[in-house]
């Protein structure tokens, strides 16, 4: 996702970044903090410092600065009397991106995390101000050259896409260092003492050097991660970051409920991976998935759900009637009054070719963001699938690709894609669509070299060499971990209300005198919404709608478990 350059941010939303705050504010401000005094060259915050608060300068100058590439200081901006300090990452408490230290001998207000979730749920005007702020000020850091955490890999590097989308669609400052494409790589590598075998490396603010780490070390390693959630019992724990736990987490939390999310990856599921969604209500020139879900995910830390990425699932323990136990990848353990199950689903795999996995993150992709459009910049691109993930991709790369190509099985896309996008497809002069066309054989050795499609009609042969394929072709949910906690249907997404059966509601060993509810499963207090759901519309509306429906209906549930009348 591309925004104006810091330069010109500041110079044209410079009062909504750095407000300075009237007399009233400020006095409006006094309750949720505490006074501070700090000398001349003392330090507020630093570099990588975790829950970090937000600070009002009631008299002095408070230099924000961060570390370059090569170590040294940069300046970003000195905070002047009425000016306050943060981003959206003081929300949730990560890691600051940036250090505060007193200019002069000042006078502080000091706002605590817990606080400011208070401050910022409680009055209106504020709230709108000090959000602006923050989130205006994280997307110009995210812009800055040479800004955070460098990231060297190559094309050729296993996992090298992997991180570097996880950074991005995580909203991360970084610097990305190709070995391929930039020549002053192997200088930095040198001066790291790393190797090509090491690749990808990624080098921290504080000089810490991880050779091909997990995405878990990574986030780890940038205070990303949240602090420990072993043994926590909380009212909701919903699994799943997309359009459709977010709307959850954000109503949840909105009604004094406490709530976690979990997810393995970033926010927004698989419509974070769509360059542009243009029939999303209320946005009439279209938003990218990743603008939405930032927007949903920085509304459900206002309102102080913790948003615990990346976090996976991977147990479920469902046989007590009034709590849920998940357990997380390291063996945390989070007990739950209530669970929303927003797992989503996946892009299927091609079952035509045995040698998929070899190319993936090296030619063969699952999202079409500025970052995958750049890799195929004047060369053709292959695009599989007829859904509107698919066109909106197909539309989106070709005005980066030299020629994209969309694939499909059937014999043409009326039937699973919106009029809009079939008409913009057809009247691009850089799209070419093949209707009963698949994807055979795929070339190369270490990265995708070139493909081979045979016509299903009549079994033609087609090598072509594009190194740069999308795949966006139907969908699997993620349902494995949950075993038989919950029922599903034969195509194993989750079955909700009266598409519970008889039967089934007698295998689960249904506990209650009434039956589900609409969006609950055959296990009590356990909802499912968005797209693991079967029978759900697989839309980013009806998703949210999902989300923010499962609350009133946990509410009813919860207050049936205390005895109240639902």
């Amino acid at each position: 996702m591309s925004h104006p350059s810091p330069t010109r941010m500041v110079e044209t939303r410079g009062e909504q970044m750095f407000p300075r705050l009237s007399d009233a504010q400020l006095l409006d401000l006094l309750p949720f903090g505490d006074h501070r005094t700090y000398a001349a060259g003392e330090i507020l915050f630093a570099e990588g410092e975790r829950h970090v608060p937000m600070f009002v300068v009631l008299s002095g100058a408070v230099d924000i600065v961060r570390h370059g590439r090569d170590g040294s200081e940069v300046p970003i901006v000195t905070h002047l009397p009425g000016q306050f300090t943060g981003e959206v990452g003081v929300l949730a408490g990560r890691g600051a991106i940036a250090s505060g230290r007193a200019r002069e001998p000042s006078r502080v207000l000091v706002i605590a995390e817990a606080k400011l979730h208070e401050l910022v749920v409680n009055r209106a005007e504020l709230s709108e101000l000090i959000m602006r702020a923050f989130i205006l000020r994280r997307v110009a850091l995210i812009d800055q050259p040479d800004a955070g955490l460098t990231l060297i890999g190559s094309r050729r590097a296993p996992d090298t896409h992997a991180l570097r989308q996880f950074l991005e669609r995580n909203g991360q400052p970084h610097v990305y260092l190709d070995l391929d494409d930039d020549a002053d790589t192997a200088a930095v590598m040198d001066l790291h003492g790393v190797t090509v075998d090491e690749l990808p490396v990624a080098i921290t603010i504080g000089g810490q050097v991880l050779r091909r780490p997990g995405i878990r070390e990574l986030a780890d390693a940038i205070a990303l991660t949240p602090d420990r959630l072993d043994g926590r019992t909380v009212d909701v724990v919903v699994i799943g970051a997309g359009p459709a736990g977010l709307a959850a987490a954000v109503y949840a939390a909105s009604e004094g409920l406490s709530v976690v999310v979990v997810d393995a990856k970033a926010p927004g599921g698989q419509a974070g991976s769509s360059s542009k969604i243009e029939n999303y209500f209320g946005f009439p020139t279209g938003i990218s998935g990743q603008a939405l879900a930032g927007r949903g995910f920085v509304q459900a830390q206002k309102f102080g759900a913790e948003v615990a990425i990346p976090r996976r699932a991977v147990d479920f323990e469902c046989g007590h009637r009034r709590r849920t136990v998940v357990i997380l990848d390291g063996g945390e353990r989070l007990t739950a009054r209530a669970v929303v199950l927003a797992t989503g689903a996946r892009y299927r795999k091609l079952d035509t070719v045995d040698n998929l996995e070899r190319f993936e993150g090296r030619g063969v992709y699952y999202a079409a963001s500025m970052m995958e459009a750049t890799l195929c910049s004047g060369e053709e691109a292959i695009v599989v699938g007829g859904g509107n993930s698919a066109g909106q991709a197909a539309v989106f790369l070709a005005a980066h690709a030299k020629h994209v190509h969309v694939l499909v099985r059937a014999t043409g896309l009326a039937a699973s894609m919106s009029d809009y996008l079939i008409r913009r497809i057809a009247t691009t002069s850089r799209i070419t669509l093949h209707t009963e066309t698949e994807i055979t054989e795929l070339l190369g050795d270490r990265v995708l070299e070139g493909v081979v499609w045979t016509s299903r009609a009549t079994g033609a042969r087609a090598p072509r060499p594009i190194r740069h394929v999308f795949l966006f072709c139907g969908a699997e949910p993620h349902t494995t971990w949950l075993r038989d906690c919950v029922a599903l249907d034969d195509k194993h997404f989750i079955l909700t209300g009266d598409d519970i059966g008889a039967e089934a509601l007698r295998a689960a060993a249904w506990p209650l005198a009434r039956p589900p509810m609409r969006l609950e499963t055959s296990h009590p207090g356990v909802f499912a919404v968005g797209d693991v759901r079967s029978g759900s519309v697989k839309r980013v509306a009806a998703a949210v709608g999902e989300g923010s429906t499962a609350v009133q209906l946990l509410h009813a549930y919860l207050a049936e478990q205390a005895g109240e009348a639902p």
